[in-house]
């Protein structure tokens, strides 16, 4: 449910509970760029045994994946079909909670979701018939403001509106941790406003918002657009974020079970696009022209050097995050304080590579 301001604005309730939804990075940093780079050396030196050598088709539920530059250096770069993939996306896709759902009821294989939507799944439904196996990649998550209203800090958007696209995006529960951080109450120091993104110009050119959060492409469009004279307040591309996986690839209980070669296919060339990605920016940027709404080569390629890519955890490097995040959600009180956190990202992850699909280490 939604309330309306005097404008007819629809904001989120204040009385909404913020904490159960995060979806973004907690309040610490994770990962370095050395244990990045030993997990992708293991994964060079896989274990082909776990492969079958068989096609396999997947029907895979990924929001917005037509504009994700993984899946598409995945797709057209054929990382797919060289571990003879042939992926089918579900159309329909908004967010990461329309993935889960998929999944929960069958429609797909695998899902792509935010890391704390899936934590937050997980925790709603004990039985959840899935196992998370992979990080994908960093969030682009960008807090833009007015330049006008001379907001220096996170702290001065205290009753101040912020444009979202949904209550529930990770760009919202991103911003939402960082105001947790400082101490506010995420709830009820700004004020969230739902628009869908073909009105956010014009409420921003109006000042009927004085930000907005947002996501890349969509967020580096509006950065760039002169006219209306925004600045970055707080990013997750650089800092203490920079290394923190957002998105997590999902597998359905079946198809570890039963076609586990199709689970380790997957996640070995979504790797490998990831490892293929940083070093190859101008011919990924060639893959996503035309993709982008309002987007070129040019300023694809532009964006791409202002994000953090090659983001793809997997194994223990994995099982730490989730951890770390579990470990956030209990100052959040969404888990109990005598939970063990480093034994529940085991219970509800995998790792494929090292002891196999089936495994439970």
């Amino acid at each position: 449910m939604v309330e309306e301001n005097r404008g007819g604005k629809r904001l989120l309730p204040r009385r909404r509970v913020v904490m159960p939804l995060l979806a973004a990075a907690g309040c610490a940093m994770v990962g370095a760029q050395w244990l990045q780079s030993r997990q992708q050396a293991r994964i060079v030196r896989r274990d082909d045994a776990l492969l079958d050598g068989e096609p396999h088709d997947l029907t895979l539920s990924w929001p917005y994946a037509g504009t994700s530059t993984l899946y598409n250096v995945a797709l057209r770069q054929d990382f797919f079909s060289q571990y003879r993939l042939d992926v089918h996306l579900r159309e329909g896709v908004l967010t990461g909670r329309d993935a889960i759902a998929d999944l929960q009821a069958g429609r797909c294989m695998a899902a792509v979701a935010p890391l704390l939507s899936w934590l937050q799944a997980f925790q709603a439904d004990v039985v959840l018939p899935a196992r998370l196996v992979m990080g994908l990649q960093a969030g682009t998550f960008r807090l833009l403001v007015r330049r006008r209203l001379r907001i220096a800090k996170i702290e001065d958007l205290v009753g101040h509106r912020i444009a979202v696209l949904n209550a529930d995006m990770a760009d919202r529960l991103f911003f939402s941790v960082i105001l947790r951080c400082k101490g506010l109450n995420p709830d009820t120091a700004p004020n969230w406003v739902i628009l869908p993104p073909d009105q956010i110009d014009d409420a921003l050119l109006a000042g009927s918002v004085d930000a907005v959060a947002l996501h890349d492409p969509l967020a580096w469009q509006l950065l760039g657009n002169p006219a209306l004279d925004l600045v970055e307040l707080v990013n997750s591309v650089n800092g203490l974020y920079a290394r923190r996986t957002n998105l997590a690839l999902g597998i359905s209980a079946d198809v570890l079970q039963q076609t586990p070669s199709a689970a380790v296919a997957l996640v070995l060339a979504l790797s490998s696009a990831a490892r293929w990605l940083p070093a190859h920016m101008p011919e990924a940027a060639t893959l996503l022209d035309g993709r982008v709404a309002g987007m070129r080569q040019d300023a694809i390629l532009q964006m791409m050097r202002h994000e953090v890519l090659g983001i793809s955890p997997v194994g223990n490097d994995l099982k730490i995050q989730i951890a770390r995040y579990v470990d956030e959600l209990k100052l959040l009180g969404l888990f109990p304080d005598s939970l063990d956190s480093a034994g529940y990202a085991r219970h509800i992850s995998a790792d494929i590579l090292h002891h196999g699909p089936g495994a439970r280490p």
